[in-house]
């Protein structure tokens, strides 16, 4: 048995949780309930169909975030030129 800490957004955010040795992200994920997030596992996302074969090392930080809607209203432009997507990156209007 061992411990990596598990990042749950939206929901309660960090902790520490318990795994077992050779554990699986396909075994996290049904002993955490992360059904339908996506994984990233010490910063590099999982492809779920790699979840019964990726294992999860002793000290992991892995993060199981939900779906992420866009704002289009304030998204990356639609007309071909580079922005920067959303708000803040581009100057106030009038400077």
């Amino acid at each position: 048995m061992s411990t990596i800490t598990l990042v749950v957004i939206p929901g309660p955010g960090a902790r520490t949780v318990t795994i077992t040795d050779n554990m699986t992200v396909e075994q996290l994920v049904i002993q955490e309930n992360l059904h339908g997030r996506d994984i990233i596992v010490d910063g590099v996302g999982i492809a779920p169909n790699t979840f019964p074969t990726t294992p999860v090392a002793s000290g992991s930080e892995v993060f199981a975030t939900g779906s992420v809607k866009g704002n289009m209203k304030n998204g990356p432009s639609t007309t071909g030129r580079p922005s920067g997507g959303g708000r803040g990156n581009n100057p106030p209007r009038g400077k």
